[in-house]
């Protein structure tokens, strides 16, 4: 079976053929299928085929994916012959399935054949099998070694605990400030003046908490052990939990990522934020299952995207400390630039993991050439040079909005619509005299007053980023076989 869309150009229909399992569309170049359609969001929409069922997902794309007029299911729809599916402002494409002639011949001719040798030709008769000897029973060694191992254990938990009590000291249990993890999994280091009994114990939200036990001797000192283990999952990760579950642990999570990224007095996020950035959460979790692309452009398997951001992770930490910036700010904003991808290129010509302009990254530090791109790179399209440029036009745009309730987002939202299109609508929304305070929340809940294209894009663009970092600080969480992105130092 063939699958295709059909779309009209100029009158005239023109099909376009899936050739692979997973097909990427929308505007941007490094897509499977690229549509002229100012409307289309970068990477618009997905299909993906398994046998005879193809499904398309909508990528929260501005304009979203109708199927029949309905938007496609946040997990996909799947599509039946001649479906109508628009995207953008005014693509309109027919689904189409067409049977292989040639396979179906093929296939008819050898059942034909097959049907007139077995009419032919008589069956043969099964010869006498003679069961098998009974195979000797094998010695059961399992109860003896069960033995053995019992008295193997005994032992050496007693000489544990004999030399615990020997030497016991004062213990202190090092953990990740943002997760609760150890950030390090550092194994077999002893300090000399501490040692630590750690217990990571999932709670029902999927965080982890660190406890150290203390039990006294004869002296006053406590009796501790060190253990260091790898993170645990959590005792229900994120696919698992009901819907009510999902919204308290993103509500705690992006309070975490407010806090950490630079406000530590973050005003509570409103439930219409919490939604939001949950709609993202989704999406990026429904890619979990998604085959890995070969290169590199949005849309990838999710593990596949969070280990390649944790490979440009010490450029980017390194950049963003030296000024003074939590390096998550920069790990997220290349997430949701570029997923990490190091020379991407825009069809509007930003370029990079960053996505600068040619005249923003030269303003920052890079050196840049006109009609850089993929084939014929600039330092834009070099992690190094290009997060400490991110990092510097960062620190700019922070300053800006000074040290109140979450003004880091509000820098975030001014990296993607430019300091002028975030303070025209700051102050639109500031000005309902509601006396609201001044962060980027407050432009969700007076969203009337704001354009249209403000509404299209940052009202996306800042949810986007703290659910790329709550995935990214809390990825076995979401079944992912990472660290917190953060801790990838070298």
């Amino acid at each position: 079976m063939k699958f295709l869309f059909v779309q009209e150009v100029d009158g005239e229909p023109h099909e376009i053929v899936f050739e692979k399992e997973h097909t990427t569309i929308g505007r941007a170049t490094d897509n499977d299928i690229q549509l002229d359609d100012q409307g289309l969001s970068r990477l618009n929409s997905t299909v993906y085929i398994d046998g005879e069922t193809v499904r398309i997902v909508d990528n929260d794309s501005t304009n979203g994916t109708l199927v029949n007029d309905e938007p496609a299911a946040k997990d996909g729809t799947i599509l039946e012959d001649g479906d109508t599916i628009k995207v953008g402002s005014s693509t309109v494409l027919t689904f189409k399935k067409v049977p292989e002639p040639a396979a179906e011949e093929a296939s008819g001719d050898q059942t034909a054949a097959a049907a007139v040798g077995s009419a032919s030709a008589p069956a043969p008769v099964p010869a006498a099998v003679q069961p098998p000897a009974p195979a000797p029973k094998p010695l059961n060694l399992l109860p003896l070694a069960i033995i053995v191992g019992a008295i193997f254990v005994i032992g050496i938990s007693a000489a544990v605990i004999a030399m615990t009590a020997l030497t016991g000291k004062n213990g202190t249990a090092s953990t990740n400030p943002y997760t609760g993890d150890d950030p390090t999994l550092t194994s077999g280091r002893s300090d000399d003046a501490n040692s630590t009994t750690t217990s990571s114990t999932p709670t029902n939200l999927g965080s982890t908490t660190t406890t150290t036990t203390a039990t006294p001797t004869g002296g006053d000192l406590p009796v501790t052990t060190s253990t260091p283990t790898k993170p645990e999952l959590p005792a229900k990760q994120y696919s698992a939990m009901s819907d009510a579950e999902k919204r308290a642990y993103i509500e705690d999570r992006a309070m975490r990522i407010a806090q950490v990224i630079g406000n530590s007095s973050s005003e509570k996020i409103p439930p219409d934020a919490v939604t939001r950035i949950k709609s993202f959460v989704d999406a990026y979790v429904s890619r979990t299952k998604v085959k890995p692309l070969s290169g590199c452009r949005f849309g990838d398997n999710l593990l596949a995207t969070y280990t390649r951001a944790s490979k440009n992770a010490p450029f980017i930490i390194r950049a963003f400390n030296e000024k003074g910036m939590d390096p998550r700010i920069g790990l997220y904003l290349a997430m949701i630039e570029s997923e990490h991808c190091p020379c991407l290129q825009s069809h509007t010509g930003p370029l990079g993991m960053f996505q600068f302009t040619q005249a923003t990254g030269r303003l920052h530090g890079l050196n840049t050439i006109p009609g850089a791109s993929p084939s014929n790179p600039d330092e834009r399209c070099e992690p190094e040079p290009a997060s400490r440029a991110a990092a510097s036009y960062m620190k700019a745009l922070a300053g800006r909005y000074g040290t109140g309730p979450a003004s880091v987002p509000l820098a975030i939202g001014s990296y993607n619509s430019g300091e002028g299109g975030l303070s025209t609508n700051l102050e639109k929304a500031l000005s309902s005299g509601t006396g609201l305070p001044r962060e980027f929340w407050t432009l969700i809940e007076k969203s009337d007053m704001l354009s249209k294209q403000f509404q299209a894009e940052n009202f996306k663009y800042v949810p986007k980023f703290f659910a790329a970092a709550i995935i990214g600080e809390n990825p076995r969480d979401f079944g992912l076989d990472l660290n917190p992105i953060s801790t990838y130092t070298k």
